[in-house]
């Protein structure tokens, strides 16, 4: 009984894996992966999620060395 219910689990994960894979597409996480894989450094990647709490125009410190920085207007 234990293998069945294993096996079923199993398929089950098998058959939602693509599914949870498109439902994450795009997502924060997969933006975090690409930046990191385009260079750049980790304290732009923090400035850019703390941005994303943020109107394009405001004034955000960095939490690394403590400077102001200005978050991008949309498509900058």
């Amino acid at each position: 009984m234990n293998k069945l219910l294993l096996a079923a689990a199993v398929a089950l994960f098998m058959i939602n894996s693509p599914a949870i894979g498109d439902e994450f597409e795009g997502s924060e996480g997969a933006s975090i992966a690409e930046a990191t894989l385009k260079g750049k450094q980790a304290q732009e990647i923090l400035n850019e999620l703390n941005c994303r709490k943020h109107e394009p125009g405001d004034t955000i410190k960095d939490e690394t060395d403590g400077t102001m920085h200005t978050c991008p207007q949309p498509g900058k």
